[in-house]
């Protein structure tokens, strides 16, 4: 299929061509020079991109530790960066005009407002809190205790454990009274969208024309209890293209909202496609925020980037390398990789952290589309929006065991004390986690980072001994040989 020439797309390069490669750079380095210019300096100086992103990402995460004027500096210089150059294309008199993302949804009217079907279940709501585990339906007592387990392994931050407990206590909050979700990506497989249907809550889905999960989500309506919301063509196709049809997604918003909305980011896609999704999807928020047609933001960090934990993490982390048993072998591997193999995860030291797990694996464009989202989350957070940002668990989703790299790793990961979660698993617990967030509202902190930080659920990357970047190729290997 032919690249599309209109919707949202990566800029012109010098030669005409709309290069995905250099992008992250550009916007990386702008982002950089407000905090520390020499920084900046070295990104443009990098020749091999795609082997040198990790450590500039890294340094865009460190220079926010202490200073929170930083933190949200670079998120803001980033997105404009981004925004600036992105650019939507539309057809003027049959005329391709490119506009800058930042002003497209204000400049590109919609050429006419998607339909609505509404899809009603017919089940009974689910009125407590379930996460399914192992084959089991794990509720009350069963759950706290599963819970109190993966906190005692380090799989999850005490501070989840406390907010899934709270919903728990809350049952009421599992519907969303008040609210309406906004699910972009509705086939994905970390998304919300089948348990808050579950729970009796308002979802307005978007997919592609061309997703199964329309198929999907009809043929489970007896299981559902909430209404689903689908936007329609005037055939009565369902689904909308976030890349060509942003405008009008944007009109079906406001038109179609049975309530306030909250507009959480579920999608995935390959290479820069990611990237110009999160383009598309941060024009959509913004909008939706300037005319309050969005009363909240929800997205999904991935465990594989970089992150401020808090100084009981670093410690949980030293301590499993000190009771560690240190083999001969293991040494000799580390002195002759220097340090490339079982690498400590943190400096020896006190306080907060930066804790580092990017895997050149995932690329550029892969980090840079989930940085748009953390960025937006922390910009939309300290202009006074409610905003979940949950750090997810490591899960095995189509998209990683299609990567034979990335299987393998998963695969013998538990080598290293890291639970790699079921999707079904993942989407329950982090579907929980966003309605304790939008119920509780705005949490107090003191420097943004704790915003992000708070609730995660790591897999247990963050408090085991090792760098992830020099563990995994080891766990890589023991994953061959299990597979």
């Amino acid at each position: 299929m032919a690249p599309s020439t209109t919707g949202v797309l990566f800029p012109t390069d010098s030669s005409g061509n709309r290069s995905t490669g250099q992008l992250a750079k550009q916007v990386v380095a702008d982002a950089l020079a407000t905090v520390d210019p020499a920084a900046a300096e070295r990104v443009h100086r990098i020749k091999d991109w795609r082997k040198g992103y990790i450590e500039p990402f890294t340094e865009l995460v460190n220079v926010g530790v202490s200073d929170p004027t930083a933190w949200d500096g670079v998120a803001r210089a980033a997105l404009e960066s981004l925004q600036s150059r992105m650019v939507g294309v539309h057809e003027v008199d049959g005329q391709p005009v490119e506009t800058p993302m930042s002003d497209y949804l204000a400049v590109v009217e919609p050429r006419s407002t998607p339909g609505t079907e509404t899809i009603q279940g017919t089940a009974t709501p689910v009125r407590e809190l379930s996460i399914p585990f192992r084959g089991e339906e794990l509720t009350g007592e069963l759950l706290r205790a599963r819970l109190d387990k993966w906190v005692a392994a380090g799989v999850i931050e005490p501070s989840c454990a406390e907010a899934l407990k709270l919903v728990q206590d809350n049952p009421q909050w599992l519907s969303l009274p008040g609210h309406a979700m906004l699910v972009l990506g509705l086939g994905s497989e970390m998304g919300p969208a089948r348990r808050l249907l579950k729970w009796g809550a308002d979802v307005m889905g978007v997919d592609l024309p061309s997703s199964p999960a329309w198929q999907r989500f009809r043929a489970a309506t007896s299981t559902f209890a909430g209404r689903l919301h689908i936007p329609t063509a005037p055939d009565s196709q369902p689904g909308i293209d976030l890349l060509t049809q942003l405008p009008e997604l944007a009109a079906w918003a406001r038109s179609a909202a049975p309530a306030p909305l909250t507009v959480g980011s579920y999608f995935y896609a390959d290479g820069g496609t990611h990237v110009q999704l999160s383009s598309a999807a941060d024009a959509l928020v913004v909008d939706l925020l300037r005319d309050n047609t969005a009363a909240a933001l929800a997205y999904l960090a991935t465990p594989m980037d970089t992150f401020v934990v808090p100084e009981d993490v670093r410690k949980a982390a030293d301590a499993a390398l000190a009771s560690r048993k240190v083999t001969d072998i293991k040494r000799l591997v580390g002195a002759l990789t220097r340090g490339k193999v079982f690498h400590r995860n943190y400096p020896a030291g006190n306080g907060p952290a930066v804790h580092d797990a990017l895997v050149p694996q995932q690329g550029p464009n892969y980090t840079l589309a989930k940085r748009v989202q953390r960025w937006r989350a922390t910009t939309a957070f300290a202009d006074g929006h409610t905003v979940s940002v949950n750090v997810a668990p490591a899960t095995d989703t189509h998209s990683v065991t299609k990567n034979k790299i990335l299987a393998s790793t998963y695969k013998g990961a538990y080598a290293f004390g890291i639970e790699i979660f079921h999707p079904d698993t993942s989407a329950a617990l982090l579907a929980a986690l966003m309605v304790h967030d939008l119920n509780v509202g705005r949490p107090q902190v003191d420097v943004q980072w704790q915003h992000e930080s708070s609730g995660a659920a790591s897999g247990g990357l963050w408090r085991q001994p090792y760098l992830p970047r020099t563990a995994l190729p080891v766990a890589a290997l023991i994953g061959t040989v299990k597979r």
